[in-house]
């Protein structure tokens, strides 16, 4: 029984009514004592306005529930709190003059309001009006308060969830295929040309330092970009020979906007993984700027063999970095050349 009322009494809905029914119950009550202050108090009529005070307590978080939805804290936020304060006060008064007609009638107040009809009613509108404007501008720090808190909660949300894409590109690069061809690569330099193979063991080497400083970072510029680019063509031309053609943009304004890290070595290694290469079929891929956005290009010269299920890794997680940094998607055009429109960020 005590791990059940443990239990419900952290229900957010639990609390939330329990303040209600606890706050409106006794200013209900204070509101009795203040307009009976001349008079007798009734045991019954006490009970009558401290539930008369929940009631009240309802209306206004209702009211303030629907205004919610109408107008904006952020951008309307003078008449959102003028808002508020007239209509929960109107619709607290119209509710207290419908209880006090129910209750005893307007030519007849009886006991409930001790001071008279001509001087309770005045008594009632200025009490109501008081007590909304000090509720409406409590209720409006605490809702700041609890958007800021959600904003700050949404914002770790949404760098947690960069750093797990952006380890999956790190995985996707680190894997065990591709270092297994490198090394394939490595044996087999070795044997013919220890040179080149040093080469080779450096820029793989200046490779993986390049993926292991920067996919941590949430934007590098497109220089940044091209270094691992040039480093991982090499590799793949000391592997194939010279029957990858690669054509890069030079100017520096190009150079200087920013991509999320791995974008550029993801469609390379894309177009490499999915096409051959050969004397009569060479891979030709271009990367250029056009207005905001960088198009990555090549020739299809599809492979024989089907490609593994895991190559659409890498566009995917492109996709999904690119809708969480801009609300702008990536285009894929797969046609005579495959094609893909990435934007440019600042």
């Amino acid at each position: 029984m005590e791990r059940i009322l443990h239990h419900l009494r952290h229900q957010p809905k639990v609390r939330k009514h329990s303040s209600l029914v606890f706050f409106g119950f006794l200013l209900g009550a204070l509101g009795y004592g203040f307009l009976s202050f001349t008079g007798m108090y009734h045991a019954q009529d006490l009970v009558s306005s401290g539930v008369l005070g929940i009631c009240l307590a309802y209306v206004t978080e209702g009211c303030n529930h629907l205004l919610n939805q109408l107008l904006s804290w952020k951008k309307q936020l003078g008449l959102r709190l003028a808002m508020g304060i007239f209509v929960c006060s109107l619709s607290s008064f119209l509710m207290v003059l419908f209880t006090l007609w129910a209750y005893h009638g307007f030519e007849a107040l009886s006991t409930l309001f001790m001071t008279g009809p001509n001087d309770t009613i005045p008594k009632i509108a200025v009490l109501l009006f008081c007590g909304q404007l000090m509720y409406n501008i409590g209720y409006f720090a605490l809702y700041s308060y609890r958007q800021y808190a959600e904003g700050q909660v949404a914002e770790i949300r949404l760098k947690r969830k960069q750093t797990q894409l952006q380890l999956a590109v790190l995985k996707s690069q680190l894997s065990p295929h591709f270092l297994f061809n490198c090394m394939n690569t490595l044996s087999s330099l070795f044997q013919k040309d220890v040179d080149r193979a040093e080469i080779f063991i450096r820029s793989m080497a200046r490779s993986y330092d390049h993926i292991l400083d920067n996919y941590g970072k949430t934007l590098v510029t497109i220089a940044e970009e091209l270094v691992l680019v040039k480093a991982y063509c090499f590799l793949i031309r000391t592997r194939f020979g010279d029957h990858l053609q690669l054509e890069l943009p030079e100017a520096e304004n190009v150079l200087n906007a920013k991509v999320p890290p791995l974008t550029l070595q993801l469609l390379v290694e894309n177009a490499v993984k999915h096409n051959s290469m050969d004397e009569k079929h060479p891979l030709s891929i271009q990367i250029r700027a056009e207005n905001d956005t960088l198009i990555v290009s090549n020739n299809k010269t599809p492979k024989k063999a089907r490609a593994a299920s895991s190559l659409q890794i890498g566009l995917q997680n492109i996709a999904a970095r690119y809708r969480l940094l801009i609300d702008r998607p990536i285009q894929i055009n797969d046609n005579e050349t495959f094609t893909v429109v990435i934007p440019l960020l600042k």
